[in-house]
């Protein structure tokens, strides 16, 4: 009988758990600000693109999802510019707006050099393994001036 009630109080744990779980990540996404609705839709195509040119075989396979991907990071390069908030707020960053503006061409020109590489039936996959470094250079030089953790307050 006591296996029965431990049974029961286990999977009742379990499905709370679960539930609360879910919770949380839909109320997340409620909390997003446009900058950081725009940072998912860039999250999700930075791992076609990382996935596309992880090697020769997967780059022959993946390479017109890697143009098409790099195709959406031109779009939302030029939607992040005008989101500069994070520029705005930044505590001692001078010439915080230019520098945004600066880090944001840098990313919609390197993304476009990638759509250019990708674009060709033959490119090789070291060219736009290449290119996906040179871009996530720069977003590392963007977060390490604006991202702002929430840890961080």
């Amino acid at each position: 009988m006591d296996r029965k009630w431990f049974g029961l109080a286990a999977t009742l744990a379990l499905g709370l758990g679960v539930g609360l779980t879910a919770y949380s990540y839909s109320y997340a996404d409620d909390d997003l600000t446009p900058l950081g609705a725009v940072m998912e839709k860039v999250q999700k195509q930075k791992t076609i693109i990382t996935k596309g040119t992880r090697n020769k075989t997967k780059y022959a396979e993946s390479r017109e999802d890697v143009e098409k991907a790099a195709k959406e990071w031109v779009k939302l390069a030029k939607e992040a510019k005008p989101l500069n908030d994070a520029a705005k707020n930044a505590q001692g960053v001078d010439d915080a707006l230019t520098q945004w503006d600066h880090l944001m061409d840098v990313w919609e020109k390197e993304a476009e050099k990638l759509v250019e590489i990708a674009g060709k039936a033959d490119s090789e996959q070291k060219a736009a393994k290449d290119q996906l470094n040179t871009i996530n250079k720069n977003c590392t030089a963007c977060h390490q001036v604006f991202r702002i953790e929430a840890d961080d307050f």
